[in-house]
Parts: C-alpha cells; structure tokens; sequence
C-alpha cells in the first residue's frame, strides 16, 4: 500500500473533531555466536479517530531497505449497541501461550452483548462460514470461546484473585487436545520491592496448532509433548528456567533503561549472549 493510501484511508475517518496519533517500537538486538549479528525491527501504528470510527494503520517489521507496507488497516465503529470492524488484520486464538498471531486477513467481525454475555460474528471476506465467538464475566472470573461452532473450538478462562492469577487455554483438534497454563503471582520481599514470579505448564498434542514463536517461554512452536517453565522477575532482572523437547534452557537478563543485555543457555548448545535496544514512542 503506498502513502496516498494510507493518507486516503485516515482522511476518510476524520471530521472537524477528528485526531490522528502515531505512534511504534523500534527493537536493535545484536547477538554474539562465531560472527556478531546485528538484526532490527520497527513497528508503526497510525490512527485517525472521529466521534463516531477510527482507521488504524500498522507498518510491521520494517527493517531498512526495502519497500514500505502497511501490514494491517481496519476501521472500528459502533452503532446502535453493536460494535464492528473490518479491513485486514491479524486475529489471535486466546491470550498467547499457545498461539501467536495469525496471519493478515480480508475479514469483518459484528459484536454485541446480552445480559453480561459478548458474542462477535465473524467472516473472512469471500468465505460463506461464519465464525462465532462467545465471551463472559462472572465473579472476577473471563472466559471467551472462540469458534464456538466447531469442534476445534478454542477456550480461555482467565482468573484473578488478591493478586494470584491463573490463564488457561485449551483446544481439541482432531489430533488431540493441547492445554496450557499459566500461574502469576507478586511476592513482596521487602518494602517497595516484589518478585514477579510466572510458572507454565503445557501439555501438547498436536504440535501443528502450537504456533506461539515469541512468547513467555520463548520460541515453542516445534514443542511436543510436555513443556515447563518458571520466570521471574525483580527489579529488572529476570531468570528463566524453560524445558521443551526434554531440553532445558536457563535464560537471565538485566534491564536498564532501553537496553536489555541477556545470556542463554540450552543443554548440548552452546550459549547466546545478546544485547537489545527497545525505544517506544
């Protein structure tokens, strides 16, 4: 898509009331390992907004020397009770442990709720099956069933408590049923200071439907079987302890300010030092 696009698309949401934002990540990480790499990564997200929609932008992965493209543009609105958007984006089947986000798709979603319950409607564009997507809140308790048609339906529940919260993702394929979860909970150690302490479980039978390449854990998406991980984290420091495939892999990093400088370990490999520069505005 180029620029006069991008300008037509934004121009298009805004009135006299209208605003526009911009905002991105940029992310530098050289990683050490025989030759020295050095790899980068810029997202960028536009929004023009009125009272009544707004248009958003994303220009992902953009690295330098090649041609820019907007990866995703959709308009959201709202309008007697119900809630739409459409355009091409990216979907994601529960909160990431299991999954990232799937690829760019021409699609459009219609969401209303009744009595505390959400249901979205779904349809990638062209394609005659629509997809349903039931969500609810009860006592500090969320569930969302994504698919719910089908019988590769995808669940989440979602619970937090005094602090202590549990995610739990689940779906049966015709291969078997893939589980996660995920327990997090802030333990003070001291006045003004905590622990941010996360354990994973997941158990995974079919690992064609495990995608998530960049999550909590890491890249998981050649695991099979079960999979363990605990990460914690305190005043910028962070130790992870992950076991995929019945390799172990002991990660520690020391954030401060923009950078993060880390070093991994997986057992029979040798060790990857990195350091990551992360600028936001």
């Amino acid at each position: 898509m180029n620029k006069n696009l991008i300008i037509a698309a934004l121009f298009a949401a805004t009135s006299a009331s209208a605003s526009m934002t911009i905002n991105g990540t940029y992310e530098g990480t050289a990683t050490s390992g025989g030759a020295a790499t050095y790899a980068q990564d810029l997202d960028l997200t536009l929004v023009g907004s009125n009272d009544i929609a707004k248009v958003t932008v994303m220009m992902e992965n953009l690295t330098g020397g090649s041609t820019v493209t907007a990866n995703q543009v959709f308009v959201e609105s709202a309008f007697e009770g119900l809630s739409f958007k459409g355009g091409n984006y990216k979907s994601l089947n529960g909160s990431g442990l299991l999954q990232k986000r799937g690829s760019v798709t021409n699609q459009m979603e219609v969401g209303f709720n009744v009595e505390g319950t959400g249901i979205t409607l779904g349809q990638a564009s062209g394609d005659g099956n629509a997809t349903v997507d039931v969500s609810a809140s009860v006592a500090g308790i969320d569930a969302k069933v994504q698919n719910a048609t089908e019988d590769t339906r995808f669940i989440t529940v979602v619970a937090n408590f005094f602090g202590f919260g549990t995610t739990v993702e689940t779906q049966e394929t015709t291969v078997g049923r893939n589980v996660a979860v995920s327990a997090n909970a802030s333990i003070a150690v001291s006045e003004g200071t905590s622990i941010d302490v996360t354990g994973v479980y997941m158990d995974v039978k079919d690992p064609a439907s495990v995608t998530q390449d960049d999550g909590i854990l890491g890249d998981i998406s050649d695991a099979t079987g079960t999979v363990q991980g605990a990460v914690a984290t305190v005043g910028g420091v962070t130790g992870k302890y992950v076991i995929v495939n019945d390799k172990s892999t002991i990660t520690g990093e020391v954030k401060r300010g923009v950078w993060t400088l880390g070093h991994s370990k997986t057992e029979d490999a040798d060790g990857v030092t990195t350091a990551k520069i992360e600028v936001s505005f």
